[in-house]
């Protein structure tokens, strides 16, 4: 230790307030660093192991391989291990065929034993299989069976097992059935028989395919050869596993899927926009939290300089070189980093710790039912990037005034006269301030124009108190916007669709759904189908293209039309004024149409392959009103594909923009939309084949999974059990809701965090302020000032430092806002936000803490006596 760190630490000591200060500033800023850094990898890693329990440890499934393309792959220097369950084939299953005509099959697979340790199964009764003769049986199994004729457990399958084809060439269960009812149906080979006995079955396994021909059907491990396989593979480098499948499952006939859950929490995408978004808003992030952090360090370096000004100019006076006083700075520096970062990171991790202790069980039990907990997880990674972080800001807030000791001469420094610089124009001041604040009003507006550095380290620290606070909400708001729009989490958590347009039945579901405990609102519409034949290029890209049907020859009179599938959504007639109303849309004359009135919703959402973005669509074109020809498709024909029937004309009258909160999954498709009464009047006009009109009930509910079970069964009870389909849309939507809820818990933790640092900022930046001032208050005090006209030169600095910070925080506020809506544009259409109700916030909390912490400080130097204070140096 030289001369000049003993200087140092002797000054230090001497104004232990100020170091103390500038040490909790260090503290501050590590914890907010380290907290985020230890909630983000412990929310994480909570995230990727339940991903693990629920859907298994894997990254890709190569689907209805080879045994030779499954040796391949497992033995692949990228593949970190492999797990095969083998495809034992169909079975043609008879008591499922009246009820669930599209799905008459058994797909019965064996698991090997890395499969049954690799992928997790949720069992309903009974036990997982132990050898090749023993299988489980999927839940939705039984619920299309006959009530007499139900598969239970302890029952023998004698099934004969074999392969689908369609025209020679062999069907997957990832391909639709195709029976009968269309030209030239798919064909059954069989293959072998056997006997299996059940003994369990189970509610969900990662693999099941609701929609494929088949249900699943799982046995014990088997040592006998199949043709095919799926095989499961987990990789080296998770990162790697899209190129791995484009590159090496391309066998004819193969397909793959990934585990998109859990490769989503690993950071890992196929879209690289998506790593562009995360990667600016990585980058915007740091930046915030680094210069909220600079902000508070650097002002109590900068007070630090500004009191240490005399010595150092004493210390240049007897021949120390500037190099030496710098290095002074940086002693300090490196004491409150010393003590500071250390404390810092025990704080930040201590304080997430007692946070994930209080409120994990809740964000378990919001996101998956159950109030495991999050669990503390502190990689050294992490601790190390904020520990580098923390020291890098300390470094660089002590280089920014320490820059400042080069251009001032000894003779200055000993004076200190450099911060206070007399100017006739710059001091005077307007008469309204006079008029206002009186004499001391006056007073502190030149007080303010001849020392602005003083006052600018306040006006900056409050303008980055503003800034922090309302970055912090615009992630929180942009974040939101775009999770809302890029994923599918509707606001329901069941849906029940009754398969029939009688009264009578969906007047007796509702009253079910009323009478089953735990719902807490329903919301009820009709839906159907309308083929609509719409001109040629207007079907040549967007979601019409997507919607078009590929169908046999059209008639003369309809050469460049083309059949477009839409979906009808059939309010209520007090539900669709209603949101006609909020649509802006006056439906007053529909009644006295002479075709069916149709509203269109002209803008939705599609992802655009080619710029790998997101985007906001509007559906029609501007000439798209008028009346169009709706049909029906004839599939028994001889030219191989459906031909097109015309029916009943409809007319499309006018576009809304938006769907009820309820329905916001359907934005992605073409939607018409209509009340129950103009359907009604015009449904006679319509052919038997045209329409199939089903109730469908948005459910809200406390517990999706023990309301669906009560439901499932109350239905049964009613005879309804057969009229129509249950589903647990919150099991489908699951990751896209735990992505919306670790965005809300992730940005409302950062805003809390940034609102802490900043009011630290403010308090510290003018409490130290006011504590120099000292000399200068009791100068005042001696020559008569009142406590009232105190008051008043106070409140008018209050002002001042309000509005100026105000006026710069809208500003940068602005600019931020266009860099996140900048960097979240690379991946979707987001529209531009600015935060006003926060800005209201900001400008509240300002003018408290400003008006407390000046509250607090005079109170604490009126108790000075000002005899002391004159006679300080």
């Amino acid at each position: 230790m030289n001369i000049f760190s003993r200087i140092t630490a002797k000054t230090m000591k001497q104004n232990r307030t100020r170091t103390i200060v500038t040490i909790i500033g260090v503290i501050l800023s590590t914890a907010m660093i380290t907290a985020v850094t230890t909630f983000g990898t412990s929310f994480q890693k909570f995230l990727v192991d339940y991903s693990i329990e629920r859907d298994g440890d894997w990254h890709l499934e190569a689907c209805s391989i080879t045994r030779e393309a499954a040796d391949t792959l497992a033995g692949d220097d990228e593949v970190a291990g492999a797990a095969e369950v083998k495809v034992l084939g169909f079975a043609p299953y008879e008591p499922v065929k009246e009820q669930s005509p599209d799905i008459p099959y058994l797909y019965v697979r064996s698991l090997s034993e890395e499969a049954l340790s690799a992928l997790p199964m949720e069992l309903m009764e009974g036990r997982m299989p132990e050898k090749a003769d023993e299988v489980v049986i999927p839940a939705f199994l039984q619920a299309n069976e006959k009530e007499d004729e139900r598969t239970e457990v302890g029952d023998t399958l004698t099934l004969e097992l074999g392969e689908r084809s369609l025209g020679g060439e062999r069907l997957s269960q990832g391909q639709e059935y195709v029976g009968s009812d269309y030209e030239g149906g798919e064909t059954f080979t069989p293959k072998m028989t056997k006997t299996f006995q059940v003994v369990g079955i189970y509610e969900t396994w990662p693999d099941v395919t609701y929609w494929g021909p088949g249900y699943d059907v799982l046995a014990g491990p088997t040592d006998e050869e199949t043709e095919y396989v799926d095989v499961f593979l987990k990789m080296e480098s998770p990162r790697e596993v899209y190129r791995f499948a484009e590159e090496k499952v391309t066998w004819e006939g193969a397909s793959f899927q990934f585990n998109n859950s859990l490769l989503r929490w690993l950071g890992v995408s196929d879209n690289d926009n998506l790593m562009t978004v995360l990667g600016g808003l990585l980058a915007i992030l740091v930046i915030v939290i680094m210069a909220g952090s600079i902000t508070l360090i650097y002002n109590a370096f900068s007070i630090s300089l500004r009191e240490r000004t005399t010595q150092f100019g004493l210390l240049a006076s007897i021949g120390a070189t500037q190099k030496q006083l710098r290095s002074s700075m940086r002693y300090e520096a490196f004491f409150v980093s010393a003590v500071g970062i250390p404390l810092g990171i025990l704080s930040g991790v201590g304080g997430i710790g007692i946070t994930l202790h209080y409120i994990g069980g809740a964000l378990t039990n919001w996101i998956h039912g159950t109030k495991t907990g999050v669990p503390l997880y502190v990689p050294w990674w992490a601790v190390l990037a904020a520990a580098v972080t923390a020291f890098m800001t300390v470094m660089i807030s002590v280089w920014i005034p320490s820059r400042r000791i080069r251009k001032i001469s000894p003779m200055e420094a000993i004076r200190a006269s450099t911060d206070i610089r007399v100017r006739a124009k710059e001091v005077k001041t307007g008469k309204w301030a006079l008029r206002l604040f009186g004499m001391e009003g006056m007073m502190a507006q030149k007080n303010y124009k001849r020392d602005r550095r003083k006052y600018r380290a306040t006006v900056v620290s409050l303008t980055m108190s503003i800034v922090l606070f309302t970055t912090a909400a615009l992630f929180n708001m942009y974040l939101m916007a775009t999770g809302a729009f890029v994923l599918e989490a509707p606001e329901i958590d069941l849906e029940y669709t009754v398969y029939t347009d009688a009264l009578k039945v969906q007047k007796k579901a509702a009253e079910v759904l009323e009478r089953t405990e735990g719902i807490t609102s329903v919301y009820q519409y009709n839906i159907t189908t309308l083929e609509v034949l719409l001109p040629e290029e207007w079907t040549e890209s967007g979601i019409l293209q997507v919607f078009a049907q590929d169908v046999a020859d059209l008639d003369a009179e309809d050469k460049g039309m083309v059949p477009v599938n839409a979906t009808v959504l059939i309010f209520g007639d007090s539900e669709f004024e209603r949101f006609a109303k909020e649509q802006g849309v006056n439906v007053s004359a529909y009644g006295e149409s002479e075709h069916l009135p149709l509203l269109y919703l002209n803008q939705g959402k599609q992802f655009n392959s080619e710029t790998q973005r997101y985007e906001k669509t509007t559906i029609f074109p501007a000439e798209a009103k008028g009346v169009l020809d709706s049909g029906h498709f004839n599939y028994e024909n001889e030219s191989g594909k459906p031909e097109f029937v015309k029916g009943q004309e409809v007319e499309l009258r006018d576009a809304v923009t938006d769907l009820p909160e309820e329905m916001e999954s359907y934005n992605d498709r073409v939607i018409l939309v209509t009340s129950m009464s103009l359907f009604d009047k015009f449904q006679d006009t319509f052919v038997a084949e045209q329409l199939n009109v089903n109730a469908r009930f948005n459910i809200q509910c406390e517990n999706a999974a023990e309301t669906f079970r009560s439901l499932e069964k109350k239905l049964e009870e009613n005879g309804l059990d057969g009229k129509g389909y249950l589903e647990n849309r919150t099991e489908q939507y699951e990751t896209d809701r735990n992505t919306m809820m670790a965005i809300k818990v992730l940005t409302y933790g950062f805003i809390i965090l940034i609102s802490l640092i900043a009011v630290a900022n403010v308090f510290n930046t003018i409490s130290t302020n006011l504590m120099l001032r000292r000399k200068e208050f009791a100068m005042l005090r001696s020559m008569g000032m009142s406590p009232k006209g105190f008051r008043r030169m106070m409140n008018y600095e209050c002002l001042i430092y309000g509005v100026r910070a105000i006026i710069y925080g809208i500003v940068f506020t602005i600019l931020i806002s266009l860099g996140i809506r900048r960097s979240i544009g690379a991946g979707a259409d987001v529209d531009f936000m600015i935060p006003w109700g926060y800005l209201a916030v900001a400008v509240v909390g300002v003018f408290a803490v400003v008006f407390l912490t000046m509250l607090y400080t005079m109170r604490a130097i009126k108790k000075n006596n000002i005899v002391e204070e004159l006679k300080m140096n």
